[in-house]
């Protein structure tokens, strides 16, 4: 089945339409299947050495 799917993060807005395995039985169901789908990661970055902030800058396109 395919759903229509809107996330936002910290501001920013991310909308798909993608499939989804059966019929979802409520919205927690989705949310946990999201979940299940998505990769994230995060790092304490006040903290960072200086190399690891510049390359979060390049790879990021950031410039400060």
């Amino acid at each position: 089945m395919k759903i229509a799917v809107e996330i936002t993060v910290l501001g920013e807005t991310i909308s798909k339409i993608v499939e989804y395995p059966g019929t979802p039985g409520s919205q927690t169901e989705v949310i946990q299947w999201l979940m299940c789908q998505t990769g994230y990661k995060w790092a304490d970055y006040d903290h960072a050495p200086q190399e690891d902030r510049l390359l979060y800058h390049l790879k990021n396109g950031a410039i400060n």
